[in-house]
Parts: structure tokens; C-alpha cells; sequence
């Protein structure tokens, strides 16, 4: 378990880590680009785009071996990043970016269903908790030292090391045994006997009303943190006129917090109730993103704000992952893809509007949607007791 765990640890903060640090360096790519920052912004919003094809990955993670879509996944990672680092121009970067995608797209959801298919629906929350800190640890070093290399060598140089880094990644996860999937577990009160296993994959488990709310609470608290650190690079720069490198330096503190709140979902979700977190980090980070812009003054208390709106964003978002795990067990790495999928779709919205707000309406605009998202995803869970989704998850592993 322990391998398990660090692989995918691994492995996935290459992953956000590509995601990442495009966020606060953006305007410095655009400058590298010769290109307007909304012009720019296209890119990550391709990059999300390719997302949508998480099922297929998905699909293809429930019917085979969970590993070899997760080296198919490093093995985009390292092909897209490779391509970054020698993109003479937008074109090449574009395609440069879908790679990318497809690279989150893939690895993700099947890690995720790896780790679950693993690990006990009790203890679950535990270890994609562990997982998680890849989110907040791809902040944590990857955006500093993206600062002070591009500083030095250019912006393109942390997707050359990434792709190097992705090549270890690959072998790291050949060493891992094969996934055990739920089909190969014996039947219990959770697993569905042989004959009911079937119907279950032909079923699509987000047909039912507590599947389909889970997964747009899962979406919408993704959406409301992209939204606000799509221009949070801007902003900074604008208001505080700091440097890339310094800027970079800068983010420590937030991704502190992402690994502050990953760490506390990991030690506390199982034990006080997977919805009831989860509600209380909503409501809190609606509240968070409200507040910000009226208290957003010098940069250290500007910092400390932008590190609450992290850490309950990050609690929020690694605490929704055990419960849509368990939506339909006997298609989990279909379920998590679509997920993923969704998700891909409200960041690709958001990769387009974000920088426009930005525009027009400044930090004020920005938060309020954040803050009315995050109050939605709110209303949707509180809708939908802990006993319906259990009542979901039986439901879709007996159909």
C-alpha cells in the first residue's frame, strides 16, 4: 500500500504540477508567446477541453488493467510536456496542451479508482486524502521553482523537466501489481453477487438524482477555486507589481494551506462523516470567496486571505473524492472519469470567462461567482441526506 500510494503521490504532482503552474506564470507566458493574456488563456482552456474524454479512459480502466491506462497517462505527460519545451510558437503549443489534457484525463480517474478499488470505503477518505497532497505539493514546489527557472532559463524550461521527470514515472508505475478490481473481490454486502455484476457496468450510474447532484457539487467547487486563480497571477502582478520569481516564492503560503486542508481531510473525513465535512467546507468557502475582496489590503494580509479561500477550497474539493468513489462501485473508474470529465468542462467554461470578468468587473466580479458557485454546490449536497447517497451507491451496485 505503501508503493501504491507513493507512486501515485508521485505521479500525480507531475500531473498538477503542469496544470499549475500555468496559473500564476500565465502573463509571463503570453509575453514568451508574444500574445494578449486572453488570447493565451485558450490554452489551458484546450487544455481542459481534452478532458471530456475521461470516460473513454474510464472505460477502458474498468475493463483492463488499472496501470496501463495510468502509463498511458505518463506517457502523455512526458510526450506534452517534451512538446512545450520546444514550441517555437502558439500552434505547437496548442497541440502541446491538448497532450497535456489528455494526460490529467487519463491518469486520474483510473489512479483514483486504483487507490479505492485498494483501500475499504471506510478508510477510503484516508488514502485519497494522501493522494490528494499532490494538488497542494505541485504548488508547493513546483510553482517556486517554475518561478526561478523560467527567471533564468525561459518559460518553457519547467515543461522540460517535468517530461523528464514524467519518464521516471513510468517506471515507477510498472513496478506497481496489477489493479484489484472489484470483480475480483468476493462478494459482500457492498459487492454484488457475480450475476448482478453485468447489469451493473451496462447501467449509467448518474442517471439517479443523488449521483448526478454529487457530481455537480464535485464540479462546481473545482469550477469556483479555477475561476479565481485563473487571473490570481494578474492580480498579484497588478496590485503588488511583484516579479515572476518573487511571485513564485509567494505562492508557498497558499499551497501551504492546500496541504494543510488535504492533510486534515485525510485525518478527519472518515471519522466525522464524509457529507458532513463536506458541507461545512462548502459553506466555508463560499464565505471565504466573499470575503476576500473586502479584505484584501497590504500583501500580507492579502496572502492570508487568498490561503483561507485555498484551504477551504482544497478540504472541499479532497473530501468530495471518497464519496463519488463509492457512487458505483462496479464502475468506478467510468464513474471518476465522468468526473473528471465534467469537471474538465466547467474549467474549460471558466478558462474563457475568467479572464473576461477579470476585465470588466475586477476581484469584486470574480469572487462573487466563486462564492455563488461554491453556495450552490452547497444547496445541492444539502439536499441529498448522507442515507440517499448511501441509498445510490446500493442502488447502483445491485442494479
Amino acid at each position: 500500500m505503501r508503493r501504491i500510494l507513493a507512486t501515485v503521490l508521485y505521479a500525480r504532482l507531475l500531473i498538477n504540477a503542469q496544470f499549475r503552474i500555468v496559473y500564476p506564470f500565465l502573463p509571463a507566458i503570453s509575453r514568451g508567446l508574444g500574445l494578449p493574456l486572453e488570447t493565451t488563456a485558450l490554452l489551458v482552456g484546450v487544455r481542459s477541453l481534452a478532458g471530456i474524454t475521461s470516460p473513454l479512459y474510464g472505460w477502458l480502466a474498468d475493463r483492463g488493467d488499472r496501470r496501463v491506462v495510468m502509463l498511458g497517462g505518463l506517457a502523455l505527460l512526458a510526450a506534452g510536456a517534451a512538446l512545450v519545451a520546444v514550441a517555437p510558437g502558439f500552434g505547437v503549443a496548442l497541440i502541446a496542451f491538448v497532450l497535456l489534457g489528455f494526460s490529467k484525463a487519463a491518469y486520474d480517474p483510473a489512479a483514483q479508482a486504483y487507490v479505492s478499488d485498494a483501500v475499504p470505503y471506510e478508510r477510503r477518505g484516508r488514502a485519497l486524502g494522501i493522494t490528494e497532497l499532490s494538488w497542494a505539493g505541485s504548488w508547493l514546489i513546483g510553482v517556486p521553482l517554475a518561478g526561478l527557472l523560467i527567471a533564468r532559463f525561459g518559460w518553457q524550461s519547467p515543461f522540460a523537466v517535468i517530461a523528464g521527470l514524467a519518464v521516471l514515472g513510468v517506471f515507477a508505475t510498472l513496478r506497481l501489481r496489477r489493479s484489484a478490481h472489484v470483480e475480483d473481490r468476493p462478494a459482500s454486502a457492498d459487492t454484488p453477487a457475480a450475476d448482478d455484476r453485468k447489469g451493473s457496468r451496462r447501467r449509467l450510474a448518474w442517471l439517479d438524482w443523488p449521483t448526478a447532484a454529487m457530481l455537480a457539487v464535485s464540479v462546481l467547487v473545482v469550477t469556483a477555486n479555477e475561476n479565481l486563480f485563473m487571473v490570481y497571477g494578474a492580480w498579484f502582478e497588478s496590485r503588488f507589481g511583484l516579479p515572476v520569481a518573487t511571485l513564485g516564492m509567494v505562492s508557498i503560503v497558499i499551497s501551504l494551506a492546500e496541504l494543510a486542508a488535504a492533510g486534515a481531510s485525510a485525518g478527519i473525513v472518515d471519522r466525522v462523516g464524509k457529507h458532513r465535512a463536506l458541507l461545512a467546507g462548502l459553506i466555508l468557502n463560499a464565505l471565504a470567496y466573499l470575503l476576500l475582496p473586502r479584505i484584501a489590503g497590504t500583501l500580507a494580509v492579502t496572502m492570508t486571505a487568498m490561503a483561507v479561500v485555498a484551504m477551504t477550497s482544497e478540504f472541499a474539493i479532497v473530501s468530495a473524492l471518497p464519496l463519488v468513489s463509492e457512487l458505483a462501485p462496479q464502475a468506478r473508474g467510468t464513474v471518476m472519469a465522468t468526473n473528471a470529465a465534467v469537471i474538465s468542462i466547467g474549467v474549460m467554461i471558466v478558462s474563457v470567462l475568467a479572464p473576461r470578468l477579470w476585465s470588466s468587473g475586477g476581484l469584486a466580479l470574480t469572487t462573487a461567482l466563486s462564492a455563488a458557485m461554491a453556495a450552490l454546490a452547497a444547496v445541492l449536497l444539502f439536499s441529498i441526506s448522507p442515507r440517499r447517497l448511501g441509498a445510490a451507491r446500493r442502488t447502483a451496485s445491485n442494479a
